[in-house]
């Protein structure tokens, strides 16, 4: 952010004082400061609040006198307060006022001064430093809003954690979509409620574990209509002053899992058939290795070449029948 040490823009300052004599001591001082300056002044509350709403001029400043016409103190405070123009506000004050004016920094007041002190240093650096956190907390206020939209509008399924209960704090648009609750569902619930019971204690160690064996493992996630699907887990730490969070996003993985079993359930299955298969087919191959040795042994040995010629045959349609029967299993598997 950057600095305002002499504020150079058109500065607009609305003063809603009722004493003349302290009008124009302040006005003395703020042209004396600020060369770029509009002053607009008003004597009561309801005044003040009809200059606000006509957008006819941007207020840049509001110096309130806490003691006006028609509302004053702590009523005045939270009444211009509720309108929440996003104009920072100093308050012109006496000393019998200073408790009142604790209170008020504490409703969201910027700043205060002593009627009696002002000078025009101090109405100076005061202004600036009112302008500085202004500028300062829009920005923060921005950022924000910049973060929670990216949250929300993060198009898989996100939970902000409170990270020592798994207290859900907040869930996105495609948390609610995906899973079938609404915000107010989720926010009576704890993270490892959307898993089977097996898994909770497993979930809340991935989320205090370095293990690789749990940053792989893909777990189970129940929807609000009872379905299962398996999901990777992705999380990250946040630091939040005293209390720590967690930024936690799902991934369903439940296609490629289906994937997964069926190849394992076929290979388990092609397996078996080639174990028994190969046993199966051991005999008649065995039996044609022989026929075929007694053959090239006994190459004129007429009497038994017919007998020999018909085995082999016999033999060679077993070899074919069994061969067709693995063919046909393993289709079977596909």
């Amino acid at each position: 952010m950057k600095l305002i040490n002499d504020f150079s823009e058109k500065l607009t300052v609305l003063i809603i004082e009722d004493n003349l004599g302290d009008l124009v001591l302040i006005e003395e001082y703020l042209h004396e400061k600020f060369n770029l300056i509009e002053i607009i002044h008003v004597a009561t509350f309801a005044n003040a609040i009809e200059c606000l709403q006509s957008g006819k001029v941007e207020v840049s400043l509001i110096l309130l006198d806490l003691h006006l016409p028609d509302i004053n103190g702590l009523d005045l405070i939270n009444k211009l307060l509720s309108y929440n123009f996003h104009v920072p506000i100093i308050i012109l004050t006496g000393y019998s006022d200073l408790g009142l004016v604790n209170k008020s920094l504490q409703l969201g007041v910027y700043d205060y001064l002593v009627k009696d002190e002002i000078n025009p240093v101090i109405l100076h650096k005061t202004i600036i430093f009112a302008l500085n956190r202004s500028d300062f907390v829009h920005q923060l206020e921005e950022e924000k809003k910049n973060y929670e939209n990216i949250f929300n509008f993060n198009p898989q399924p996100t939970w902000l954690l409170d990270s020592n209960s798994l207290q859900i704090l907040h869930a996105n648009i495609a948390a609610q979509k995906k899973y079938g609750f609404l915000l107010d569902d989720f926010l009576k619930m704890t993270f490892d409620q959307l898993h089977p019971e097996e898994e909770e204690a497993l979930i809340a160690k991935k989320f205090t574990s370095k293990e690789e064996a749990l940053n792989s493992k893909y777990f189970t996630h129940f929807l609000s209509n009872g379905n299962e699907i398996h999901v990777d887990i992705y999380f990250r730490k946040i630091n939040n002053g005293a209390k720590n969070k967690l930024i936690v996003q799902s991934n369903d993985i439940s296609e490629t899992v289906r994937q997964l079993k069926t190849i394992e359930t076929q290979n388990a299955t092609l397996s078996k058939i080639a174990w028994t298969q190969s046993n199966v087919l051991n005999a008649p191959v065995t039996r044609i290795l022989e026929i075929v040795n007694l053959m090239e042994e006994q190459p004129d040995n007429l009497d038994k070449i017919s007998f020999w010629l018909a085995q082999l045959k016999i033999s060679s349609m077993e070899v074919e029948n069994i061969l067709k029967k693995i063919i046909d299993q393993t289709s079977r598997t596909s």
